[in-house]
């Protein structure tokens, strides 16, 4: 009995870990969203402003 409830409290552990690891990657991916998104928007701005000054 206690090495059921040792393994229960390991995967338990992990499984927090995986959910915290999981949040951090979702923050990043969504600031690396951001960026891309501004990116493009920079660039297609700059075309933009070139093709009317040519």
């Amino acid at each position: 009995m206690a090495v059921s409830n040792i393994i229960k409290s390991d995967n338990m552990e992990l499984l927090e870990q995986l959910q915290t690891e999981n949040q951090l990657l979702l923050e990043e991916n969504k600031k690396l969203n951001d960026t891309v998104g501004w990116m493009h928007d920079t660039i297609w701005r700059l075309v933009r402003k070139q093709q009317t000054e040519s």
